[in-house]
């Protein structure tokens, strides 16, 4: 213990007589230390601890695919959940949501409020307990018995004050009476933005075999303690087989390549963020290692200018051992102090980091200290500690056998060896600079062609909002429904300002699900169980075209006419017709749900709209079909300006109010931010990695400025004899400055061998990341050669002004 406590006490000395020293190297450990610790601690957040989840390890999100039709994923049925429930051995608890919203009347106010339709279960599965009341019990998710509601923290807080008693009160949806049973936690968020939860009531023949490919409901389960996501998708897979042995052979389960399989929860909670959290960690990895390779370099020059004391200790009897745990021990100070630093500031960063990330991608995620962020800072420490230390106290022990004080004398000059490695170091910070600002180039060339991408619309000038009608009073009333639409399109057509307006559902780019089918084409007879074509779906009104600026290629578009009582028309999008109808016109064809219809003409063709992203590669087509013959429940309605599509928003809702009162309007958004947001996680690519990439330029500036500095001031008697002898100062400069050009070039090389290495790796997991490599590797290359020539000519220059005599009678 005594021998500890004196390593540690000659440590302090040591680092407190090197101040200037002892700072720097804390706040590039603590920095990279911290930057990982923010990192990690939004990892946690978004991949690892989802907020209001408890165990999220043990929950799985269920779900459907049918390879055949090109649906990889999508959700479940009623009888698919009934299978899940039933692996009693592997799952403690199943639940399904169906996302809904319900139009609040309380305190003679209407507001839209969202919604999840679930199964009793749902908060089982998720751990989540209410605040106040209870959740709902088995008889309550009953077809007829789902009359209670329980709330969200924040509508608690808005519609009731945050009062206790709002328990048993009730609260008007649509028009019918929910009694209010329970409060959530204010973290729980379930699905996502979700404002209150109501039992799902299904009906017993929801659980037929007749439902089982009605995917109406998204699913999660609850595994028990010790049962994996593997085995839960293997004893799914056995599900499978059994209902392609119930139908047969040629079943529309084997046909359709039909399937159901589980993944973490987790992976669907990130959502588009994965991906990108996944990039920033491995980019801040790269930062610790290029703080470590700084402060390797720094300690390795301490090292050189402590020779003589070392020899004086070894002189004096010290062994190996002592002085190599004298470096150990000052390492290990300054990375526990760094560490401290950042465990204190790592969830602060954190936060900060959440701050940068687009609303609608980070809400619902909690930063939040907790003993797992304090374990991986201290791991981040250690790890630190050993890659900054290791270099030195190698080199110490290596030279052991030479620490001679005889041999010293006054000079402190590193060997060539020792010279070469800090080189080494250096370089691999240049190299590991140059892979991050590259990347930042290369993130910025994809982000630039991804804008480029013609989302198959006019954006510019669209106002959108949308409108969930009311069931009490328009359910089974389609000519009430169509009546409503028209008179607010009809309404806001003359409002000053309006160049067209129009109403769809879903709306591209929207937050809804784009619903799809099968569908069958007359004259082209399937065999039993064939899965047939299959599209996505969209309804939409006579001046959609107009308003949304979507070229038509053939035939014609819905008119005023195609409504309820004329003969049924569709249109389809061009991805379709190349689909189903190659070198063919598919106008004048039908389509239909079934081999015996009822059957609808196609009399246009369209340009394909992307659905919700311009990153993803669709190769779906879309069926149109006329909102005021097929009328829904849901859609948004659009308006195109010729002033500021904002402005619109209070002629919006206007229109709306005097079309129905007790409708309202929600999501109001304009096409450019819908379609803008698509790349917000590509967005908050570029902006990181542009910040990490210019950190990462400043920690090799240092490491440059901090190796030219040293071995400027080992050669000063060298420098000193040539401008004796007549050597001219700039060339000097150029003496010094020739290592750092050896130093840029090596670690631009070997950068670029990195970046490309990196580059197809990228190119699998982002879309359009082969784009602009050459214009990112030059700015890369140049950014470096500028930043390491400024660094290193700061030393030169200081170099050319040595006096000569000076230098001589120092020696």
């Amino acid at each position: 213990m005594q021998t500890v406590l004196g390593h540690l006490r000659y440590a302090l000395r040591q680092l407190w007589r090197a101040r200037t020293f002892t700072v720097v190297t804390i706040l590039t450990l603590a920095l990279g230390v911290g930057a990982n610790t923010a990192i990690f601690s939004v990892v946690q957040a978004v991949l690892l601890q989802p907020a209001g989840v408890v165990e999220p390890e043990r929950v799985a999100s269920f779900h459907v695919r049918y390879l055949q039709l090109n649906l990889p994923s999508i959700g479940v049925s009623a009888p698919d959940l009934a299978d899940a429930a039933s692996l009693n051995t592997i799952v403690e608890s199943a639940a399904i949501v169906s996302p809904n919203s319900f139009n609040a009347t309380f305190d003679g106010r209407t507001q839209h409020l969202r919604a999840g339709m679930v199964s009793w279960k749902w908060f089982h599965v998720f751990g989540a307990e209410p605040i106040l009341g209870r959740v709902f019990v088995s008889e309550e998710d009953q077809k007829g018995a789902n009359q209670v509601v329980v709330l969200s923290y924040k509508i608690w807080q808005e519609l009731f004050g945050g009062q206790r008693d709002a328990i048993d009160k009730t609260l008007l949806l649509d028009g019918k009476s929910y009694r209010v049973i329970g409060v959530m936690r204010s973290d729980f968020d379930w699905p996502r933005n979700t404002e209150l939860w109501i039992p799902v009531g299904l009906a017993p023949n929801a659980y037929g075999p007749n439902e089982r490919f009605n995917e109406f409901y998204d699913s999660v389960v609850r595994l028990k303690p010790g049962a994996t996501v593997a085995q839960l998708n293997a004893a799914l897979d056995q599900k499978r087989l059994e209902e392609i042995r119930n139908e047969g052979k040629s079943s529309f389960a084997q046909k359709a390549e039909w399937g159901m399989f589980a993944q973490p929860f987790t992976q669907d909670a990130a959502g588009s963020l994965r991906k990108p959290l996944y990039a920033l960690f491995a980019v801040v990895a790269m930062i610790l290692l290029i703080a470590c390779a700084n402060i390797s370099g720094l300690m390795l020059a301490r090292a050189s200018t402590r020779t003589r004391e070392l020899a004086i200790r070894a002189a004096l009897g010290a062994s190996l051992r002592q002085i190599t745990t004298q470096f150990v021990v000052e390492t290990s100070l300054l990375a526990g102090t760094a560490t401290v630093i950042a465990i204190l500031a790592g969830p602060m960063l954190g936060r900060l980091l959440m701050l940068a990330i687009p609303h609608d991608l980070a809400t619902g995620f909690v930063i939040h200290s907790s003993l797992r962020m304090v374990l991986i800072a201290a791991g981040f420490g250690l790890l630190t500690s050993f890659l900054s230390g290791i270099a030195p106290v190698l080199q110490v022990a290596r030279s052991y056998k030479d620490l001679r004080l005889s041999e010293q004398g006054k000079s402190s000059t590193a060997g060539v060896a020792r010279q070469r490695f800090r080189g080494l170091l250096v370089s691999s910070e240049i190299a590991l600079a140059f892979l991050l600002v590259a990347g930042a180039g290369l993130f910025l060339s994809s982000l630039k062609a991804l804008q480029n991408v013609d989302p198959g619309f006019k954006s510019e000038g669209v106002l959108a909002g949308s409108v969930t009608l009311n069931d009490s009073n328009y359910k089974d009333q389609a000519a009430k429904e169509a009546n409503f639409l028209e008179n607010v399109t009809s309404r806001l057509k003359q409002q000053p300002g309006v160049v067209a307006a129009a109403a769809v559902y879903p709306l591209p780019f929207g937050k809804g699900q784009m619903p799809s089918a099968s569908f069958s084409i007359k004259e082209r007879p399937m065999q039993p169980n064939d899965p047939g074509p299959h599209s996505d779906l969209r309804w939409a009104t006579a001046d959609y075209l107009r308003t949304m600026q979507i070229p038509l290629l053939r035939g014609r578009w819905f008119t005023e006419e195609d409504r309820d009582g004329h003969p049924k028309v569709a249109v389809i999008d061009d991805m379709l017709a190349r689909a189903y109808w190659p070198g063919q016109d598919p106008v004048g064809q039908y389509v239909g749900n079934g081999s015996n219809g009822p059957w609808s003409e196609i009399v246009g063709v369209v340009a394909h709209v992307r659905r919700d992203s311009l990153e993803s590669v669709e190769n779906k087509g879309v069926i149109y079909v006329p909102m005021m013959q097929s009328p829904v429940s849901e859609a948004a309605f659009l308006v195109r300006t010729s002033i500021a599509p904002d402005a619109m928003r209070a002629t919006l809702m206007e229109a709306v109010q005097k079309a129905d009162s007790s409708e309202a309007v929600y999501d109001m958004h304009t096409l450019d931010s819908l379609v803008s947001d698509s790349l917000a996680a590509r967005r908050l690519m570029v902006w990181l990695l542009t910040l990490f990439g210019g950190l990462a330029l400043l920690l090799a500036a240092i490491g440059i400025y901090g190796l030219l500095s040293f071995t400027a001031s080992q050669r000063t008697t060298e420098i000193g004899i040539r401008m004796a002898l007549g050597a001219q100062r700039w060339q000097v400069v150029s003496l010094v400055l020739r290592q750092s050009f050896v130093l840029i070039g090596t670690g631009i090389a070997a950068g670029l061998v990195l970046t490309f290495v990196a580059q197809r790796i990228l190119v699998h997991a982002f879309a359009a990341m082969d784009t602009g490599m050459s214009g990112s590797l030059f700015l890369a290359a140049l950014s470096l050669v500028a930043v390491a020539v400024l660094a290193a000519a700061i030393p030169a220059n200081r170099s050319a002004g040595v006096d000569p005599a000076a230098a001589l009678r120092n020696e």
